[in-house]
């Protein structure tokens, strides 16, 4: 077969398979290139999700009628002019591919007039051909229209998700530069209906509850840091760790101002939640990434969607370390009591106050007090030593009198409510101490601190058969293993798993030895030692006490002095071990301001 030059317009159709993955791509580059021409405002407007209409139009710089025809060519740009360029890029384009790829499978109306000339032009291309020409006299800036994408290419246009995808794909692309760009407004209608109108004015922390909606301005911590010596600065915002979701959605991350949807950073984000995050979930987060531009290589994948830094593992400590730094700042987590009753409440207490003596029924049949039993189920009746406690039978709540006073200003303990929580009083307000959450974190503690782990020999050996990668991360990581408490033996081309760590209940063996190898593949995006704290997590989980054991009150108010010496706020699940409702938010409540 002979060797021959491809015909432009296949060319072209190539390129645009790279550069036009959907109608949301059309919109990136469109906006991108506004962004470019250092516009102030950009208008997006969308129909049937982008696949028969799309509309970009700004007020930047715009181009002069020359400017304008060479722009419609292959690999024309005014982003960069040599080799070197690339290697300190500050724009979003720089390829010349987009506006031509785009035009080669559409039909477009390009418009585009510079502030300082009394007209501009007109162009309107099909496929990629220029049909006609005509002069513009309107406003500064430029205007595009892309009309029936993909028309000329049906095979590909068929691949195009449904209306509502591709139009929910386009609304996350306008939501990300509405995230970067607060200095510029935007406005974005779809399908006629408005759906964001941003101005320049709003704050960074006003965009991100816009496009958050469930967000509220106290769940939004500021992240902030800086590293001189190697150029790295991160900034944004993140959520405490009890606002999370059950996707990665929330995760916005900026490498110098361009969005990049990179595993390592994200990892590396929610790294810096510690042993806070539930397993699971993840963060609500706007970060910014600002690095030299020499440090990072933006050409090495089609939709610029990936980056390559020449100090990778500097930038993710960075992140890890901003991101840390903000939640324990923080401190504590709250609850606020609600502001109002609902209208059911509101309705029950109207009945309750008709009723003459419903105070007097209501705290004779509420206050029982009866002897509580021990933790082992016995009754302390006889117990000499000890003083009855007493139990508010339907709310199950136990109160204690303390043995020595406390110091004034230190956490105050008073007891148990619900077989579940610990109540303690603080200079702040009243802090409720999950025990079960408590308890688990600071085994979890006492495991990293004893680095090795007592193992329990399996009544059934279990047999297991390792793929290649995950043979090669056991044989190198075996003392790791061992510490851990694992045991095993090697049989032709499978693996005798003969002893787990001593908490680990048997039945769950194999897959607690497959998930420990499988953390074992991110050797290189985390220290070694903290590749364990899943399992550590898990082990401390089954060990720890649980909702419904009883405590006595040495218990219970160890577990208390304990969290104090340790000061945790999150079992290693990322669930809060304890929240406070604060004073000032009860005087509130109650009309006391």
């Amino acid at each position: 077969m002979r060797v021959k030059e491809l015909p432009k317009d296949v060319v072209l159709r190539i390129a645009a398979g790279e550069v036009v993955t959907g109608c949301f791509s059309v919109v990136k580059e469109l906006v991108e290139n506004s962004i470019d021409a250092h516009a102030k405002r950009i208008e997006i407007e969308i129909e049937a999700g982008g696949k028969e209409f799309i509309r970009v139009a700004d007020n930047g710089e715009g181009m002069s009628p020359l400017d304008l025809k060479e722009a419609i060519k292959p690999h024309t740009t005014s982003k960069i002019s040599s080799i070197e360029d690339l290697h300190r890029l500050v724009s979003y384009g720089f390829r010349g591919e987009a506006l031509s790829t785009i035009a080669s499978v559409s039909r477009m109306v390009i418009t585009s007039k510079q502030h300082s000339d009394e007209a501009g032009l007109k162009l309107k291309l099909t496929g990629g051909q220029l049909v006609s020409e005509e002069p513009y006299s309107g406003n500064a800036g430029t205007v595009v229209e892309v009309f029936d994408l993909l028309f000329n290419t049906p095979a590909r246009r068929k691949f195009l998700k449904s209306v509502a995808v591709e139009g929910r794909m386009v609304t996350e692309i306008v939501q990300r530069f509405i995230l970067s760009n607060p200095g510029i407004s935007f406005s974005y209608i779809k399908d006629g209906k408005t759906v964001y109108n941003v101005s320049e004015t709003q704050s960074l922390k006003d965009r991100i509850r816009l496009v958050f909606p469930e967000l509220n301005v106290d769940d939004l911590i500021e992240i902030s840091y800086s590293d001189n010596s190697s150029g790295i600065a991160i900034s944004g915002f993140v959520t405490m760790p009890e606002k999370t979701r059950l996707n990665r959605f929330g995760e916005m991350i900026f490498v110098n101002n361009r969005y990049v949807k990179q595993f390592e950073l994200n990892y590396a984000l929610e790294r810096g939640y510690g042993e806070t995050l539930e397993k699971g979930r993840f963060p609500f987060a706007v970060v910014f990434i600002t690095i030299e531009p020499g440090s990072v290589d933006v050409n090495i994948h089609p939709q610029k969607l990936e980056v390559k830094f020449s100090q990778t593992s500097r930038i993710l400590e960075a992140v890890k370390r901003a991101v840390r730094s903000a939640i324990h700042e923080r401190g504590t987590f709250k609850i606020k009591p609600i502001s109002e009753p609902s209208y059911a409440e509101t309705e029950r207490y109207k009945k309750y106050e008709k009723q003459a003596d419903y105070r007097e029924k209501t705290a004779e049949k509420t206050f029982k007090y009866k002897p509580l039993a021990t933790s082992h189920g016995t009754s302390r009746k006889n117990n000499p030593n000890y003083s009855f406690p007493m139990e508010i039978e339907r709310q199950h709540f136990r109160t204690f009198q303390t043995e020595k006073p406390e110091k004034i200003g230190e956490p105050k303990f008073i007891g148990v409510f619900g077989e579940r929580y610990i109540l303690v009083e603080n200079p702040e307000g009243l802090l409720v101490i999950d025990q079960h959450a408590a308890h688990e974190r600071l085994l979890f503690e006492k495991l990293k601190r004893n680095k090795k782990i007592k193992a329990q020999q399996l009544l059934n050996p279990v047999e297991l058969v390792l793929d290649e990668l995950r043979y090669r991360l056991l044989s190198d990581n075996s003392e790791k293993l061992i510490n851990l408490g694992f045991h095993w033996k090697s049989k032709n081309d499978r693996i005798i798993l003969e002893a787990i760590p001593s908490l680990v209940p048997q039945s769950e063996a194999k897959k607690v030895f497959m998930d420990i190898l499988d953390e074992l593949r991110l050797t290189k995006l985390e220290e070694p030692e903290r590749l364990f704290d899943n399992l550590l997590a898990s082990i401390a989980c089954k060990a720890a006490i649980k909702t419904g054991d009883r405590l006595t009150i040495e218990e219970a108010r160890k577990l208390v002095d304990d969290l104090k010496s340790e000061n945790l706020i999150a079992c290693p699940h990322g669930r809060p071990i304890s929240m406070l409702i604060s004073l000032r938010d009860l005087d509130g409540y109650f009309s006391r301001r």
